[in-house]
């Protein structure tokens, strides 16, 4: 990239609202067992009530009823629905069972109706009710974690667990739950099992409590209504580093970063203050929640290295470029919240969302600038799985992006390393990768899944080892620069969502063979040490007085390079909105030159396969700094920020016409856009788990009128989901496929996530790129969202067009085009406003 120019504005034409047709939130044919039917389910209501009656909770817990309602194949059944018959939704299992609670014990409201649909009583015949297929109690096993069901408390063990309960919505409520468990437990402990409830939260969805129980207790917990479930508590995995000692002598003075630079929390073990790199760039270091050191000893000095290590980049970037040219320019302030006890664990009285919700609201809310959250922490034994819902601590960052969004925090983590498991020697490391990385074994985990936040997967810097080079013995398992780490997880998340969203460098292993010579060992023997230098991320070391530096490998150490470019962003832009920052990064991001062939698109019939082998690897690729922070003569960015969309509404933009230079002149041709948006979430919600969704679709050689009047007519007959896809097979159907922009990925892919790219590469036979300017559509729909809590979703798009002869102005020709315009911009209202 030459020149260095300001990003430009995208023209916006006009608001236009969808007044989509309600569905009535029932779905399916008719039964024709109606009667049969309807005395089912009274027989089961009847089984369900009985029990709850006649039982006496032992944590004098009032009784709730809670149960699953089981819908038909087919068939549909809303919230709406389900609050008609007197009933709350929980929760909805993606197999489409719906968890449910009554406060009415005797369920008046359900067994009245049922009465009417099964013909028992004359009135309405709610013929909805036959979608519901059974009513089916929730059991003690279905209160079991997989952590707890993998190791289970034994007999003479006093565990500390995680207990969940069922949210009903009234905080009020949910702590007199809380509080009840928490004294029945102090009553029951003793000098042998001191029991007790050490730590608890309630947010907007969860209520969660670390206790301390016998196998006995425990299983009188699993038979309570209220108890969603109970869990082993998390803890974090930790990369190995090695002392890394360079011969580095007469440091220039460490200057630190304007005041207003933004600045970077990171959630880990701690940084040493005292470093000489470090100290001049710290604004403040805390242990968290435990400010007085009665749980965590040390203060928040790291006693680990890790937090160090992660530190070191987040403020540095590439701190081997700033060894080489013996020159150290902090770009962001750094701010350390310790969370782990001096074994590196989390400590088991308290709560891993306690500790991170009281880090984060107290840096954000006393220092403005920290709006970048690097957490390179993960629990390796939560490994997200399709149809899963979304785990816990992923949900509380969520949960904590939607709440500030006012604050606009970029959080930024790490996808998590994985381990080839299944490996029965170590030369499978080197003759079976990549494959393995899309083993079920490997994909992300908690938190990596967080719905807002950009997950950061790790690439290998290609390289071998710099002191032996010629060991044939000794062998990196990646061969080039951009193979992905063998160590790094993939995707995709939570709803199919794609993650990680971007890649960075992250290191590479090296397999020491002489170590196996002779032997049959089970498992692979990693070599990392000072030895393999060239493979590794070089970083600050928490022993500063032996060695400024040290080596490690990692996802860990990938993560704060893309939280030290979100920093840099934030200082060029200090009113941007986090949207907009998650957007540049995502659209600057671009796939490595070179990618192993298992995931290269070779023909047609397979590349809709590799593209999504693409995305589970790559997410959108590696972020490039200059791409992200500035335009130039043959690369442009058009964004729009903090733009409010009422939801139901779709609002329409410009792309201006290219100039013919672009099409003419040899060359690689790229079109990306990319948007990002800060839904409400739901942990709970199996049917989706953003409340708000938000897709874009781009038009080329075809008047804009056409479009919009295509697009509003089909809102008025279609149903949300439909709306689009019908939109855009009508308007080809008419006008021919070439009018729609075939953006990769497609539609169906993209929209799942809350950052979203589609890019095209454009050949010199397109058609309709140069036939006037082209149309986005950016629509926003909801899942689940109460209309009369969210009404508005914010959101950021951005518009990119490059070409890659550097001789292409094309930078000039649009900012003419979009001045001649900004003057003729209205927002023109049309349908219901």
């Amino acid at each position: 990239m030459g020149s260095q120019f300001e990003h430009l504005k995208l023209p916006r034409i006009i608001n236009i609202e969808l007044p989509r047709r309600s569905s009535g939130g029932f779905g399916g044919a008719k039964r024709t067992d109606v009667s049969e039917h309807g005395k089912q389910l009274l027989d089961q209501i009847s089984s369900l009530i009985e029990p709850v009656k006649q039982k006496a909770s032992p944590f004098r817990l009032d009784p709730k009823l809670i149960f699953k309602i089981k819908v038909a194949e087919k068939h549909s059944f809303s919230d709406n629905l389900v609050t008609q018959i007197g009933l709350n939704v929980l929760a909805r299992e993606p197999n489409k069972a719906i968890v449910v609670f009554s406060s009415d014990n005797e369920l008046t409201e359900f067994k009245k109706r049922l009465e009417n649909y099964s013909q028992i009583k004359d009135g309405p015949k709610y013929e909805y009710l036959g979608a519901i297929d059974e009513l089916v109690p929730l059991e003690p096993e279905d209160r079991i974690g997989r952590l707890l069901d993998t190791k289970r408390v034994q007999p003479g063990e006093l565990a500390a667990l995680d207990l969940e309960l069922w949210h009903t919505g009234n905080r009020k409520e949910m702590r007199k739950y809380l509080d009840d468990i928490a004294d029945v437990l102090e009553s029951l402990t003793s000098d042998t099992a001191p029991m007790r409830m050490s730590d608890s939260y309630i947010g907007d969805y969860l209520c969660i409590a670390r206790i301390k129980v016998t196998d006995e207790i425990l299983n009188l917990l699993l038979l309570e209504e209220i108890v969603k479930e109970i869990d082993r508590p998390p803890q974090p995995a930790f990369e190995t580093t090695a002392d890394y000692n360079l011969p580095i002598s007469n440091f220039p003075e460490v200057v630190p970063p304007p005041e207003d630079n933004c600045g970077i929390l990171v959630i880990d073990s701690g940084v040493p203050r005292g470093h000489p790199l470090i100290a001049p760039v710290l604004g403040e270091a805390e242990v968290f929640p435990d400010a007085k050191r009665k749980v965590i000893q040390g203060g928040p000095d790291d006693v680990h290295g890790h937090g160090t290590s992660v530190a070191g980049i987040a403020i540095y970037g590439n701190i081997e470029n700033c060894i080489k040219q013996r020159s150290f320019d902090p770009t962001a302030w750094l701010f350390s919240a310790r969370v782990t006890d001096e074994n590196n664990k989390y400590d088991e009285d308290l709560l891993v969302e306690t500790q991170l919700d009281q880090a984060i609201r107290a840096f954000v809310e006393h220092y403005p600038n920290c709006k970048v959250i690097n957490i390179s922490l993960g629990n390796d034994e939560q490994i997200y799985r399709d149809d899963l819902k979304q785990f816990r601590l992923a949900a509380k960052i969520d949960e904590i992006a939607y709440q500030y969004q006012h604050k606009n925090i970029v959080f930024v983590i790490s996808a998590g390393n994985s381990f080839y498991e299944e490996a029965k020697s170590d030369e499978q490391l080197i003759t079976d990768y990549p494959k393995y990385l899309l083993n079920e074994s490997a994909r992300i985990i908690d938190p990596a899944t967080s719905a807002i936040a950009l997950t950061v997967g790790s690439l290998s810097f290609g390289r071998g080892s710099i002191t032996e080079p010629s060991d044939v013995r000794r062998q990196a398992v990646a061969d080039l620069p951009g193979y992905p780490s063998p160590f790094t997880r993939t995707g995709f998340g939570v709803d199919g969502m794609i993650k990680p969203d971007v890649v960075d460098f992250g290191g590479d292993f090296v397999i020491d063979l002489k170590y196996r010579e002779g032997l049959d060992l089970p498992k692979p023997k990693l070599r990392l040490s000072d030895t393999v230098a060239g493979v590794s991320v070089v970083t600050l070391s928490k022993d500063f007085n032996s060695s400024l530096f040290h080596i490690c490998s990692g996802t860990s150490f990938a993560a704060p390079r893309v939280a030290n470019l979100a920093a840099q962003l934030f200082t060029k832009y200090p009113d941007a909105s986090s949207n907009l920052i998650r957007a540049l990064i995502v659209n600057s991001a671009v796939l490595p030159k070179e990618i192993p062939p298992e995931f290269q698109c070779k023909g047609k019939k397979s590349q809709s396969k590799q593209i999504r082998k693409q995305l589970a690897i790559y997410g959108n690729g590696q972020p490039d700094f200059l791409r992200a922070m500035y335009s130039a003569e043959n690369y442009v960015v058009l964004s729009e920020d903090n733009i409010f969309i009422k939801v139901g509404y779709f609002h329409i933009y410009e792309i201006p016409q290219l100039p013919p230079d672009f099409i003419k002149v040899k060359g690689a041709r790229l079109l990306s856009i990319s948007l990002a948006f800060d839904p409400p979430t739901h942990p709970n919600r199996g049917d989706s788990y953003l409340g708000v969704t938000m897709e874009f679709d781009l038009f080329k050689g075809i008047d804009r009128e056409i479009i919009m009047n295509a697009y509003e007519a089909a809102s008025k007959t279609s149903s949300p989901d439909e709306s689009t896809d019908n939109t855009k097979k009508k308007l080809t159907k008419k006008y021919g496929s070439g009018i729609v922009v075939k953006l990769s990925p497609n539609s169906t892919l993209r929209k799942k996530g809350t950052v979203q790219r589609g890019q095209v590469e454009i050949t010199p036979r397109a058609t309709k790129y140069d036939d006037g300017p082209m149309t986005l559509i950016v629509s926003c729909n909801r899942k689940w969202a109460n209309p009369d809590e969210v009404e508005m979703q914010r959101y950021a798009l951005v518009a990119c067009i490059s070409h890659s002869d550097s001789q292409v102005d094309l930078y000039n020709r649009m900012k003419l085009q979009i001045n001649q315009r900004s003057d003729r911009q209205q927002e023109r209202p049309r349908g219901r406003v």
